[in-house]
């Protein structure tokens, strides 16, 4: 037929000319589109038809014997996007129909030109509203109302060749054949398409759609007072967009802008609370409280390789130090290797705070002075406190020792502070003091309270220049007759 050479040729020829534009319109030579162009597209489709009319063996399939009741068929479109979702097209279908009817010795053929205005929906884009689910394949449907133009012709089934069958009956022919008007009729066509995006501009679909025709005249047969007639039309197509824009769901689009926004919330993150973001912090594990640097590392202050958090000794003078931030003691005489000038003292003997061992009360010389140092450690103390640290205890038990292992030995235990503060209060602080260190001798080593005297100097003989000098906050340990 040559209805169906027609619709051949312009499907083939939309194909071809379609590619031809994708191929030439590349984002470096084609001019920026007018924004109501981009949302323009167009296309077409070929593909095999069946009629569903009153001349019909089955109901359920085509019969191909005596009379094939498959035909062909073919049509294009434009369109127009409205949002992610719903867009409106103008399609133009010419339909080849068939049917025959061995039980009444009849068949039919004819060709149908359909001119439609549809509203389609992409059920992809209206029910998944995840980003990554927008992905190149795609489900649509679509409904309108359209104008379907016929020529039908029924015979008879005869002997010999099919132009000696007899004519019977026509729609759109005259007596002799010849083609007068197509009979118009309202239709109503409705589909579904599955398409696959090949690339932002070009896709191709696979469309099943059918037409109902408002008429009991599309295969030249008049029977009963049925509704109308229908025809079904199975294609596949090429879909062209003028522009690469891809239609993203409102909700969708915020959904990967906020993905994005977490993405760069998460290089603000601070995992261990130290004040330090992720992106820059070199240890995201500081327990909380710990102080940090601007890198994220825990502080150390006296750089002895053990973070101020676990050190035990944050200001010692020592950088061999135990996993604990204390000073390396070899000889147990409670002065750091470091400092210790024989560091191989032999074990319970009597060291001044160089480590050089010191004889007992005993072998002091008889002309030794109240208030001389004996070479007891001192202890030091914070801004302000009275509280003895846990720093203190070594030397408070080195203190005890020298009390144990002389008997008849009395110290004078003498305050100070530095001279942050008055006088007054200065006086009274370093009194306290003192008073602090003789507690804790009588509590926890059971030192007699009577061999020990607390006195204050306030801030009147510091030993640093500088006025809050931690060395100037201490209680000196001092031999007494």
């Amino acid at each position: 037929m040559k209805i169906t050479k027609s619709i051949f040729g312009c499907g083939m020829a939309l194909a071809l000319s379609t590619s031809v534009v994708n191929a030439q319109d590349t984002s470096e030579e084609s001019a920026q589109l007018p924004l109501w162009m981009e949302n323009i597209y167009l296309g077409g489709s070929i593909g095999a038809t069946t009629a569903i009319t009153d001349v019909k063996q089955y109901d359920l399939y085509p019969v191909q014997t005596y009379r094939n009741e498959v035909g062909f068929g073919g049509g294009g479109y434009i369109g127009y996007t409205v949002n992610s979702a719903f867009s409106v097209e103008g399609q133009l279908h010419g339909i080849g129909v068939n049917g025959t009817d061995r039980e009444e010795y009849e068949w039919f053929t004819g060709a149908i030109l359909e001119p439609s205005l549809n509203l389609k929906v992409n059920f992809t884009n209206l029910f998944f509203t995840g980003y990554k689910s927008q992905g190149n394949l795609s489900i649509s449907g679509y409904a309108g109302a359209g104008l379907a133009m016929f020529r039908s012709r029924r015979f008879i089934f005869g002997e010999g060749d099919v132009d000696l069958d007899a004519m019977r009956a026509y729609q759109g022919y005259d007596a002799n054949g010849e083609k007068l008007s197509r009979t118009k009729e309202i239709s109503i066509p409705f589909g579904l398409q599955v398409a696959y995006d090949l690339a932002p501009q070009v896709g191709i679909f696979f469309d099943q759609r059918i037409g109902f025709v408002k008429t009991d005249k599309l295969d030249a047969k008049v029977a009963g007072s049925g509704a109308g007639e229908y025809y079904t039309y199975t294609g596949v197509g090429l879909n062209f967009k003028l522009s690469d824009k891809k239609w993203i769901r409102p909700e969708a689009e915020m959904h990967d802008k906020l993905a994005q926004v977490d993405s760069l919330l998460d290089g603000f993150k601070d995992t261990d609370q130290d004040g330090v973001m992720d992106s820059y912090d070199k240890d995201n594990k500081t327990p909380a409280g710990a102080k940090t640097t601007g890198d994220g590392m825990a502080m150390d202050t006296d750089g002895d390789g053990v973070a101020d958090y676990i050190d035990q000794e944050r200001l010692s003078v020592c950088t061999e130090v135990d996993e604990n931030g204390v000073a390396l003691d070899s000889d147990g005489d409670n002065v750091p290797d470091c400092k210790d000038v024989e560091p191989n003292t032999e074990d319970g003997a009597q060291v001044d705070i160089n480590g050089k061992t010191i004889s007992a009360v005993a072998g002091i010389p008889a002309s030794t002075e109240t208030g001389a140092d004996v070479g007891l450690p001192s202890i030091y103390f914070s801004t302000g406190s009275t509280k003895l640290g846990y720093s203190n205890y070594p030397a408070l038990t080195e203190v005890a020792k020298f009390l144990k292992k002389n008997k008849d030995a009395k110290l004078t235990v003498v305050g100070h502070t530095d001279a942050t503060g008055p006088e007054d209060f200065n006086k009274k602080l370093g009194k306290r003091r003192a008073q602090a260190a003789i507690d804790h001798l009588v509590k926890i080593y059971g030192i007699d309270a009577s061999r020990l005297t607390a006195v204050s100097e306030g801030s009147t003989n510091g030993i640093a220049l500088s006025d809050s000098s931690r060395a100037n906050r201490r209680v000196d340990f001092l031999f007494a007759k």
